[in-house]
């Protein structure tokens, strides 16, 4: 409640968060300038300017937390910090796979794929941090149907208002219970779209015939829409609990990290896909 009186637990949880930032970008300023040392000495091959982009990046993630305060959790500032959040764990694999190549041949079709499914998983993810900023997430407490029904009541206009404060309309009204679960059946749909895309692509993955390196990413993509799935269910069933939501979150943060590791080491030539099969097959041995 914004006038009750201040929960010191909180305030230690807000404080080691802004701590924990304030580390974090210290590290991405440090890797950035010996990105920068060490490509003008020649010892690596990679551009600095992901390491860079990650720097303005930071900044740019910085602003938007502290306008999540400032804005007493607007909706869209807090989305947008959360997805900005997943993009610096883009940035830094990226950089990973940038200063250390390790190519793995996939077919276009599964490049394609792959590319398809990470941006139904940005959407996702986005819906993901509306439902939360929203805190829709109690509007809907029974599986398969809502409120006993399979079709609520449902204000889909209200609730995807972008500029609106928290638990209010773009013309300053209370926020209808309608829309909190229109924002949430909106999230259940998608996650029935993207687990059908990530377990499609997580088979042609471990499908026969295709590279014995990308088996494990296979693997790991099935493993993590069975988290999700589940993580996903606790919340609705179990009534929200903290250690579900953050499990959600990091399922979500492990989804991003997979598909953009997945996308750097497939992104080459088919020609330099072919010739990269026995580097993937050592590292795979490693």
């Amino acid at each position: 409640m914004p006038t009750g009186a201040v929960t010191h637990t909180k305030a230690w949880i807000e404080m080691a968060h802004r701590y924990s930032a304030t580390a974090i970008g210290v590290l991405v300023v440090v890797l950035a300038a010996t990105a920068v040392v060490e490509s003008r000495r020649k010892r690596v091959r990679a551009t600095p300017v992901w390491a860079i982009a990650t720097v303005l990046w930071i900044i740019a993630q910085g602003a938007f937390g502290a306008l999540t305060v400032t804005m007493s959790l607007y909706p869209a500032i807090v989305t947008l910090h959360l997805l900005g959040g997943l993009g610096l764990l883009a940035l830094l694999a990226i950089q990973a796979e940038a200063y250390e190549p390790r190519p793995l041949p996939l077919s276009p079709t599964l490049r394609f794929g792959v590319a398809a499914v990470a941006v139904l998983a940005l959407v996702q993810i986005a819906l993901g941090g509306w439902v939360s900023t929203n805190y829709a997430v109690l509007a809907c407490r029974e599986l398969p149907t809502c409120q006993g029904a399979w079709w609520p009541d449902m204000d889909f206009a209200a609730g995807f208002v972008l500029l609106r404060p928290l638990g209010g309309t773009g013309d300053g009204a209370f926020l209808p219970f309608a829309a909190l679960t229109a924002i949430h059946v909106a999230h259940r749909l998608g996650a029935m779209v993207v687990l059908a895309a990530i377990a499609l692509l997580a088979w042609r993955l471990l499908a026969s015939g295709g590279p014995v390196a990308a088996r494990p990413w296979g693997w790991a993509l099935a493993g993590i829409a069975l988290w999700q799935a589940l993580s996903g269910l606790g919340n609705v069933l179990l009534g929200w609990p903290l250690v579900l939501a953050v499990a959600h979150t990091a399922g979500s943060a492990a989804l991003v990290v997979v598909l953009t590791i997945l996308l750097a080491r497939s992104s080459g030539s088919p020609r330099q896909s072919i010739a990269a099969w026995p580097t993937a097959r050592r590292h795979l041995a490693s």
